[in-house]
């Protein structure tokens, strides 16, 4: 049985957040996205929806995808995080996973976000398995 996978997707088009959504589908995943384009909403989410995977475009009007790894990081959050934009610079990319973000995926390669995505949450749920061996050890 698949897993039910809560996901909030950062992105203020409409049409990119809809090509993700359908990507995801085709690929057989079974869950629940809600879509935020700004800080508030991106915020009340993270409180109230409590996702599982975060897909997030790195530019929005009012927001950007640096700005919402630091909020995950103030809040001491581990939700794998996967940077789904248009174009960004292999220097931009590799700063962004070193704040933080799980994978980086650009638009015109969608069809690689449910490998990415099946891929961090298989990690997390390795890396949470490890850690509750670890505090059962100690």
């Amino acid at each position: 049985m698949k897993e039910w996978l809560k996901i909030l997707h950062l992105e203020d088009l409409a049409s990119d957040a809809e090509l993700a959504e359908l990507e995801l589908k085709r690929a057989g995943l079974f869950f629940e996205k809600l879509v935020v384009d700004n800080e508030l909403s991106f915020l009340n989410a993270l409180n109230e929806f409590i996702p599982d995977i975060i897909i997030s475009d790195h530019s929005l009007p009012s927001f950007n995808s640096l700005k919402a790894l630091k909020i995950l990081k103030e809040k001491k959050l581990n939700i794998p995080f996967i940077l789904l934009t248009a174009t960004v610079s292999e220097e931009f990319a590799v700063d962004a996973l070193n704040e933080g973000a799980s994978d980086y995926i650009l638009k015109d390669r969608i069809k690689r976000l449910p490998a990415a995505v099946l891929n961090v949450m298989e990690k997390k749920r390795s890396e949470t398995a490890r850690q509750k061996n670890l505090d059962k050890i100690i």
